[in-house]
């Protein structure tokens, strides 16, 4: 360094001395590179504006015969222009590292590629080209993912493609061996030592077949490699693999058919645990130390190398499903995992800030001297307060640090100490011994598990890690259950599950290596026998806590599934079998959302009643295409009950209606039947795909017997008939039915016809007082019939106060003073200016009476599988003990106090002068 050299400097930016005397003082190689730097290019680099602008690159080389020296020369002086401008943006004005990493990658890419034609202008003299012939050469880790350090080598990866033998030229050699040749001089165009020092370091140990291999193989050979022998530390590799120089189109190509080796489409734990394998590896050998001299920025803990293995664990775990995953560089791709829903905000700027803060300490310590290191040096502190300036650099380290290591420790958990013997090596004693709060028959099943488990370890169906991941899942089961009253349960659901997965290692590591999912699961089988079930019977569902789509944007996308199918009647079993699939998925999701408290009854009522409304378009659908009859066959299928007013529950049935609006439905239809033959047919296709279970059906219970004349009447009746038979023949208790009634499939406008009926029926003049009795009588036959007769139960459905008693004042209020809701919270919620005063003031009670029961009804029926049709009137049974924890109800004292408010405001809300004593005596 001379003074001379910095003097002119600071002429050309006097007002950035202070910045041009401290970047040659902590960088002697900055003052290398400027040392022979001439006036014009001292004055451009520092009156450059920003952003971050480097020198254009232009190589011309005319017809001058090839000079191998020169060309080395000519890259090398290259590289030291745009070195002298990245040194001076980032360590002498403290701009954006990132900027830096990108400047960095596109001036590897521009001189490889420069690079590559340099050297085919080499070998054409003797060996002529290959006349057809294709060269990629693919960029892989920090080049690959536009993040290049200032100390990088570059990882590359070389492929070729030809139907030519032999190249053209005056010595003519095979093809293979010309591209050999072409490699080989393209590295040493890059890599070879010089008196300016080299381009870049070229690290062609990751091509396949390393060291051992060919330094480039073929197209065809290189995706075989993959796909026959491809390794998981290959498929990490290969995210950020992207074409760089030479033939771009057939490196993308690579790129695209080697992605189902990289992205697998299912989620596969078993490549994490094998990554997580491959980091402890790292982690021994850079050592625990913690900040100080010697620490490596790069692999040491709560460095670079964690947040990248995390990012690329999840990509590999989800760029399968999701494209959008699959960015090469860091951070990228922690911001697409972060708008998909898999990492948290929060997570993704922890981490997003941490890569950041640590580049930024690479490039300082690299920036010093040009050496390739990440380790800190003896003077770290000092000299990174001044690089960087920070004067507190060493706590802002220590906090990175910790805060990254702190993170990945959670989502990869250190493995237990060995010496600590499980349940599974105890003998049956001590079992009995540490399950003394059991009671005998609840320790006897227990027991009984765990014995259980021991032979599943025993089958040999599993490698050895998966018998030891097994001892630690049940470890973890029985601390997590330990007390829980559902323990019992909760284990003998676990043993079915592994039962179902002991030939899937997948699954197994995936409860073993993520303490999220393990968690969930251990939450869910002790607290919910239907999703208990379910994920027992198919472990798929053990990924939900990690898929970025749950709750309503799950449910949506089910539906676009739904939305989507097209029947193919040479294909109906696997139409069925997706209907049937579809349909399993909404109701666990809906269970799922409810065990999590994250949805109100009125939105799973809405979920439920969209997935049913879309199953039953989708099996008339089918059942037109099976019968040959036209997509706009006048065949309506009208919802009632609970499907029809939106309040869907996990086991609510399909009260349907089957309409055809045809004017002559016996006229003739297709191949000689008439309408009427082929509408009932139709009816009858429906029930049957509906109702059938799974995987042949939709698996619903269907109710068809609303219709007019119920049972004895036609299972298809035509418009005109439903028309009459509702004016002049219907009951008052079959016109409430119709305040549900809205239309789940078929053409638009049949449709509109079938409710413009509805509506006539349902705003016709009505005698208030005359309905009222008629519904006062119809509620006492239900109470005489349907009500709990036991005194130690109660039916919170047909009780008197309970849902029914609500259900009928909605459907009186929306009779007398009309309306156009279907559901009863939103009749009672949105009562006409015709409705008395007295209605208005208790709607709001009853409406938020009604969806408190509903909670219960949930709650009850996804934790135990149990229905407030049948109630314990004790609150020691395990029902209530369900309902303190999910629902505002504590206990049967309130619960029967609500009860006899909701009775009292029914028979003061529902005037019936004939019956209205015995009405009193029976609420007294």
């Amino acid at each position: 360094m001379s003074d001379p050299l910095i003097s002119r400097c600071i002429n050309a930016a006097p007002q950035h001395e202070a910045d041009i005397r401290r970047l040659f003082d902590i960088s002697p190689w900055f003052a290398e590179v400027m040392r022979d730097a001439n006036p014009d290019e001292i004055e451009t680099l520092f009156s450059a504006k920003e952003p971050l602008p480097l020198p254009p690159i232009r190589w011309h080389h005319a017809d001058e015969p090839p000079d191998i020296n020169r060309d080395m020369r000519w890259l090398r002086h290259r590289k030291r222009l745009a070195l002298r401008h990245i040194l001076w943006w980032e360590l002498g004005l403290g701009r954006d590292v990132m900027i830096s990493a990108t400047a960095l990658s596109k001036l590897a890419e521009q001189l490889t590629d420069i690079a590559l034609e340099m050297a085919i202008r080499q070998l054409e003299p003797r060996f002529g080209r290959i006349p057809d012939g294709r060269f990629c050469v693919i960029g892989l880790g920090k080049l690959g993912g536009t993040e290049l350090n200032l100390g990088s080598d570059i990882d590359l990866l070389f492929v070729w493609q030809s139907e030519t033998k032999q190249s053209d030229g005056r010595k003519p050699i095979d093809t293979a061996h010309y591209f050999q040749r072409l490699a080989r001089m393209l590295i040493r165009l890059l890599d070879e030592i010089t008196d300016r020092g080299r381009v870049w370091p070229v690290d062609m140990r990751l091509r396949p077949g390393g060291d051992a291999a060919p330094i480039c193989l073929s197209f065809d050979a290189t995706l075989q490699h993959y796909q026959n022998y491809g390794q998981t530390w290959e498929r990490a590799m290969l995210i950020k693999a992207r074409a760089v120089a030479g033939d771009a189109g057939l490196g993308e190509s690579l790129i695209g058919e080697i992605a189902p080796f990289v992205y697998r489409r299912y989620l596969d734990y078993t490549t994490v645990h094998a990554l997580t394998d491959m980091k402890r590896r790292i982690d021994i050998q850079a050592g625990e130390r913690g900040i100080g001299e010697g620490f490596d920025v790069k692999r040491g803990l709560g460095g670079i190398r964690e947040i990248e293995f995390y990012i690329q664990s999840l990509q590999l775990l989800h760029g399968g499903r999701n494209t959008a995953l699959r960015p090469c560089g860091t951070l990228r791709a922690i911001a697409a995992l972060q708008q998909a829903g898999v990492l948290e905000q929060e997570d993704a700027a922890l981490l997003g800030d941490a890569y950041r803060f640590w580049r930024r300490i690479e490039h300082a310590l690299q920036g010093r001297r040009g050496e390739q290191t990440h380790r800190l040096p003896q003077d770290y502190a000092s000299y990174l307060a001044m690089a960087l300036d920070n004067p507190d650099i060493d706590n802002a380290m220590r906090q990175q640090a910790d805060l990254v290591h702190d993170y990945f420790r959670r989502q990869f958990p250190e493995q237990e100490d060995p010496r600590r013997r499980s349940w599974l090596e105890m003998p049956e004693e001590e079992w009995e011994e540490l399950l003394q709060y059991r009671s005998r028959t609840e320790r006897r099943r227990i027991s009984l598990a765990l014995q259980a488990f021991q032979e599943l370890r025993h089958t040999g169906l599993l490698p050895e890690r998966c018998n030891a991941a097994i001892d630690r899942l049940v470890d973890r089961a029985m601390q997590a259950w330990q007390g829980d009253a559902n323990q019992v349960q909760a284990i003998e659901f676990l043993l079915k599950l592994l039962q179902q997965i002991a030939g899937r290692a997948t699954w197994i590591d995936l409860l073993d290596s993520n303490p999220g999912v393990r968690k969930w699961l251990f939450d869910t089988l002790a607290a919910s026998r239907y999703i208990a079930e379910h994920v027992a019977h198919d472990p798929s569902w053990l990924e939900w806590p990690l898929e970025p789509e749950r709750g309503e944007a799950r449910l949506e996308m089910i539906h676009a599934q739904l939305r989507d199918m097209r029947s193919d009647t040479e294909e109906t079993e696997a139409y069925l079998a997706d209907l049937g699939r579809f349909v399993d998925q909404s109701r666990l999701t809906a269970a799922m959302s409810i065990v999590a408290d994250e949805a109100n009854p009125l939105t799973i009522g809405d979920w439920l009643a969209d997935t049913a409304d879309l199953a039953t378009r989708a099996v008339l659908d089918l059942c037109l295409r099976q019968f040959g009859l036209p997509d706009n066959f006048p065949l309506v299928c009208m919802a009632l009950g609970k499907h029809g007013s939106r309040e869907m529950g996990l086991v609510s049935d399909l009260d349907m209606v089957f309409v055809l609006v045809h004017d002559d439905p016996s006229a003739a239809g297709p191949r000689g039947k008439s309408i009427r033959e082929w509408s009932q047919r139709l009816g009858r296709r429906i029930i049957q795909n509906l109702t059938t279970q799974p995987p042949f059906g939709a698996g619903y219970e269907l109710d068809s017997r609303l219709r007019p004349s119920g049972q004895s009447g036609v299972l298809v009746t035509s418009l005109n008939a439903f028309r009459e038979y509702q004016m002049q023949e219907a009951h008052s208790w079959e016109h409430q039915a119709l305040c549900r009634a809205r239309i789940a499939a078929g053409s638009s406008d049949a449709a509109g016809a079938v409710m413009q009926v509805v509506n006539q029926v349902l705003t016709q003049p009505r005698d208030a007082s005359l309905l009222a009795t008629d519904m006062r009588k119809m509620r006492r036959k239900m109470e005489t019939h349907l009500a709990s007769r036991d005194p130690g139960m109660i039916n919170l459905k047909q009780d008197p106060g309970g849902l029914v008693d609500i259900e009928f004042l909605a459907q009186y209020s929306r009779l007398v003073w009309g309306g156009d809701r279907t559901g009863t919270v939103d009749t009672l919620r949105t009562l006409p200016d015709a409705a008395p005063a007295a209605w208005r003031s208790s709607a709001t009670e009853l409406a938020d009476t009604y969806l408190d029961y509903r909670q219960m009804e949930n709650a009850l029926r996804v934790q135990l599988w149990s229905s407030v049709g049948s109630l314990p009137a004790s609150d020691s049974d395990p029902e209530w003990e369900t309902l303190r924890r999910h629902t505002s109800v504590r206990d049967v004292a309130s619960l029967q106090t609500r009860m006899r408010r909701v009775r009292h405001l029914f028979n003061r809300l529902l005037p019936d002068t004939h019956g209205a004593a015995d009405d009193e005596k029976e609420t007294t």
